[in-house]
């Protein structure tokens, strides 16, 4: 049987289209993503926390104390991982649970005195690593990029 023939039977060649792997945004905002990732990884390690356990802490801080379902959506974490996330920074001693001043019905969450020095310490780490995961880009480009990063969000 001919080449073509064979061709035809399977589909086109995608090999020769214009879909280049190192071309899909998902693919390189996977690989910034892991870019960043690391470099977060690189300056926080001495505090055994990981990067989303920071983002957990530095949103409290930022917001103050907060139920575990907002918390889930400051962070943009699935809210299946809320609580195992939560648990772990309780079993370190960083968050505690309380009950809302307003509704004492429901429970918030809140750093620890503990919590809110490590977050303190963790802040100047995090914009250094975003500096280092920016610096290929001009301050003009950095702007931007951030802007549509927002957007996209």
């Amino acid at each position: 049987m001919a080449k073509s023939a064979t061709r035809a039977k399977s589909g086109p060649d995608l090999r020769s289209s214009e879909y280049r792997l190192e071309s899909q945004v998902g693919h390189i905002l996977r690989r910034v993503s892991q870019r960043a990732r690391k470099n977060m990884l690189d300056r926080i390690s001495e505090f055994g926390l990981t990067p989303m356990q920071t983002a957990a802490m530095t949103a409290l801080f930022e917001n103050g104390q907060t139920s575990q379902n907002r918390l889930g959506r400051l962070i943009g974490m699935e809210p299946s991982n809320v609580p195992g996330l939560v648990h772990r920074l309780r079993k370190k001693g960083l968050l505690e649970l309380g009950r809302d001043a307003k509704n004492p019905r429901q429970y918030v969450l809140k750093l620890t005195p503990a919590g809110t020095t490590i977050v303190k310490k963790i802040i100047p780490h995090g914009h250094a690593a975003t500096q280092r995961t920016l610096a290929p880009l001009t301050a003009e480009e950095k702007k931007t990029f951030l802007r549509i990063l927002k957007k996209l969000m």
